[in-house]
C-alpha cells in the first residue's frame, strides 16, 4: 500500500491528514509486535512495514528510522500508563480506593517483561548517540514528572507527609519495575514469577504508605 493512498473508514473517505494518522498508528502497532518478537537491533524496517501491510516507502514517509518509530512507541506507552493512572484518580475519589487500585496496577507492571528488555536494549543504544539520548531523556522526564504529580496529589488527598520527595519515590518505583521485569525472564517458571509479584507489592507498600485509617466512630463530614 502506498503512503499517499487515501483510506476509508466505515465507507467514509479520510482526509490526507487522517489517512496519515491511521498509517502511522498501524506502523507503530506493527513495530511493537516486531520489536517484541525480534528485539530492536534484529528487527528491520521491511519487517515492520510488511507487518503493517505497507511498503518500505510508506514507512519512510512517516518515520525517518527505527529509532524514530521506537520513540513514538515509547511515547504512546507513556500516554497509556498516564491514562491508566488518570482513570484511577478519576474513578476512585477515596484515597483508600486510589491506594489499592494504584498498588494493584503497579504490581502488574513486571508482566511487561519483554518491554523491559526492549527498553534496556534501546537505552544502551542511546548511550552511544547523543541526539537519541537527548530525545529519550525528554520522554523520560515527561514520564517522571507525570508520575510525581500523581504521587504528590495522592499524599495531599491522603493527608500524608512523604518520607522522600514524590520524584525520588517515582524514580525508585520505576527502577524497581524495570528490574522486576528483567528478573521475570529467568527460566524458573512460576516460582520466580510468584516471588516477583510479591516483591512488586512489597516495594510499593514500602515506598507509598497507605492512607491512615479513620478513627473508630468518626464520621466523615458531608
Amino acid at each position: 500500500m502506498n503512503s499517499d493512498t487515501l483510506l476509508y473508514v466505515n465507507g467514509k473517505r479520510l482526509t490526507r491528514l487522517e489517512s496519515q494518522q491511521v498509517t502511522r498508528t498501524k506502523l507503530v502497532d506493527a513495530a511493537e509486535r516486531v520489536f517484541v518478537r525480534h528485539g530492536f537491533d534484529a528487527a528491520s524496517v521491511e519487517q515492520i512495514a510488511e507487518a503493517a501491510g505497507f511498503s518500505r516507502g510508506a514507512f519512510y514517509s512517516n518515520f525517518e528510522s527505527k529509532d524514530e518509530i521506537f520513540l513514538a512507541l515509547l511515547d504512546r506507552k507513556r500516554i497509556e500508563r498516564e491514562g491508566a493512572l488518570n482513570a484511577i484518580f478519576r474513578e476512585k475519589p477515596d484515597a483508600h480506593a486510589r491506594f489499592r487500585a494504584a498498588r494493584d496496577w503497579y504490581a502488574e507492571q513486571w508482566r511487561q517483561r519483554n518491554w523491559s528488555v526492549l527498553k534496556t536494549e534501546f537505552n544502551l543504544r542511546a548511550l552511544r548517540q547523543r541526539s537519541l539520548a537527548k530525545r529519550l531523556s525528554t520522554l523520560w522526564r515527561q514520564e517522571v514528572d507525570a508520575y510525581s504529580a500523581f504521587l504528590a496529589q495522592y499524599f495531599v488527598d491522603a493527608g500524608l507527609t512523604p518520607a522522600e520527595s514524590p520524584r525520588s519515590i517515582t524514580l525508585a518505583l520505576l527502577a524497581a519495575a524495570q528490574g522486576f521485569g528483567m528478573l521475570a525472564l529467568l527460566p524458573s517458571g512460576s516460582v520466580v514469577e510468584s516471588s516477583v509479584a510479591r516483591s512488586s507489592t512489597l516495594t510499593f507498600d514500602r515506598l507509598v504508605p497507605a492512607p491512615p485509617a479513620a478513627a473508630p466512630g468518626r464520621k466523615k463530614k458531608r
